[in-house]
């Protein structure tokens, strides 16, 4: 048996202005041809699926494998580039029995809103109509009628904060494996739930989706599915076919459709159980002085996580913080995107003086920079390994960035935008989140996987960004309605 595997991996947020290129991608990571079965020790989809490769005896024929930090909608030139790379390496592969791809499912280009179904059908086009396709997704993928209607098989992430790449990757394989080993394709029932909610509420292991979660498992387990995903759909794209979704693979057509719609109406019922509630920094700090118990307080800013496709570059919560003068009584640790001031404070060097201005670089219709005065406390090699909250043992690219010192505010200011959830990029500097009073992280909910074991005083705020938890305070006009918390009180099956 032999396969062929690939993907690629990147979440679009259509409110943001953060810009995709190539390199983003050869940054954060890239793997071509042999390098996929030499890709390290990152517990990835790709790991996944040459784990269960090894445990099955399964050949696998290697294209690309590519993933970068969430951003914007990619441009039509750097994705074809990027299919290119692709698709040509699918072209001149000797005959083979299905394909392996990891995909995000929530990644948008300039002109296309379903950037993974256009990925998919061209790989259709390339392999043709027979041939089984099984594919990963996010479990923050907006799955459209294209991507159900290719796929022979659709495996997305279980947790969130998303600790089971490796996981669904070999859970990806095992079932094409089946598949071709059965000569049978399963039956692959979608179903569209027209609700949006706050990503800050999506976690897995408690609250709605725990609930939901625990039902599809108890459906496995009666035989009703093969493989069920949900997905909570991240909720920053303004595009047709937008929503939740459910997707059961299942041994026939009846049993999965009847599964699929159980599920869809118990999400449905769910929804306002997602709500979040959002907290001002002034509020915060006050919570603070008042001598609330435990430290540090993990403050998010999710509206500016590059996650979520952000640029990063907000100032606002530096802004709030020196308003309130909490730099005087109190330790915090921040971080900004800022190209030009982490190489102005990189240029300067440790023990230096600088006045910069910092923040909103790119997010220029949010927000205005900020002129400060600061000390360069420490610069650093821009280079750290998440850990145990992101795909462990990747290595992180800030570019160049600094450390700057107001009173007790330690700023961490970088080139590249990165994923800020893990404690990993400030310890990489120096910089001890367990001792701060206050830390922010730009993340909506990864963070928790690592912070958590730190602080249960986690607050989410009411900040204005891209990818703000304020659904309702963005400006949606091309999904479709009726659609929660839009729209209530319809019936969703009809919509």
């Amino acid at each position: 048996m032999r396969v062929i595997v690939g993907g690629l991996v990147q979440e679009s947020n259509t409110f943001s202005t953060a810009p995709v290129t190539v390199d983003d991608f050869r940054r954060y990571y890239m793997a071509v041809d042999e390098e996929l079965a030499n890709g390290g020790t990152a517990r990835n989809e790709l790991s996944g699926f040459y784990l269960a490769a090894q445990e099955r005896g399964v050949e696998l024929l290697p294209t690309l494998y590519a993933g970068a930090v969430s951003a914007g909608r990619i441009g039509r030139t750097p994705f074809d580039e990027l299919k290119r790379m692709l698709l040509s390496r699918i072209g001149r592969l000797p005959q083979a029995d299905g394909v392996l791809l990891a995909l995000h499912g929530a990644w948008c280009a300039d002109d296309e809103d379903d950037a993974a179904g256009e990925v998919l059908e061209d790989v259709r086009g390339i392999v043709g109509p027979d041939m089984p396709i099984v594919v990963t997704l996010d479990s923050h993928a907006n799955v459209t009628r294209r991507i159900a209607a290719l796929a022979d098989g659709i495996v997305g992430y279980r947790t969130f904060p998303h600790v089971d790449y490796m996981e669904t990757g070999h859970r990806a394989a095992c079932l094409l494996f089946d598949i071709i080993g059965n000569s049978r394709s399963p039956a692959v029932a979608f179903r569209k739930v027209p609700m949006i909610v706050p990503a800050e509420n999506q976690q897995t292991y408690r609250g709605p989706m725990r609930e939901l979660w625990l039902e599809a498992e108890a459906g496995e387990r009666a035989g009703a599915s093969i493989a069920t995903s949900l997905f909570a759909v991240q909720p920053w794209l303004d595009v047709k076919e937008m929503g939740c979704s459910v997707v059961v693979v299942g041994a026939d057509r009846a049993g999965a459709e009847a599964e699929a719609d159980r599920l869809a109406a118990m999400m449905w019922a769910r929804r306002a159980a997602f709500d979040v509630e959002l907290h001002t920094v002034e509020a915060v700090v006050g919570l603070l002085d008042g001598g609330d118990a435990g430290r540090p307080f993990i403050l998010s800013d999710s509206a500016d996580s590059p996650g979520a496709g952000s640029p990063g570059d907000s100032n606002y919560v530096l802004r709030e913080l020196l308003r309130l003068n909490v730099q005087h009584r109190r330790t915090a640790l921040l971080s900004v995107v800022d190209a030009e001031a982490a190489r102005k404070a990189s240029a300067a060097g440790s023990g230096s003086r600088v006045k910069l201005a910092v923040g909103h670089s790119i997010s220029t219709e949010v927000g205005r920079p900020l002129e400060i005065e600061a000390e360069v406390a420490a610069v650093g090699s821009g280079k750290f390994r998440f850990g145990g909250g992101f795909i462990k043992n990747l290595e992180a690219d800030m570019g160049r960035c600094a450390v700057l010192a107001i009173g007790g505010l330690s700023l961490l200011v970088m080139e590249n935008a990165v994923f800020t959830g893990d404690p990993a990029m400030y310890r990489s500097v120096g910089l001890e989140p367990a001792e701060a009073d206050i830390v922010l992280v730009k993340s909506a909910n990864q963070f928790r996987s690592e912070y958590e074991k730190l602080s249960s005083r986690i607050y989410i705020l009411d900040t204005p960004g891209a990818s703000t938890a304020n659904i309702k305070s963005l400006n949606f006009v091309n999904i479709d309605r009726p659609m929660y918390p839009f729209d209530d009180h319809f019936d969703w099956r009809q919509s």
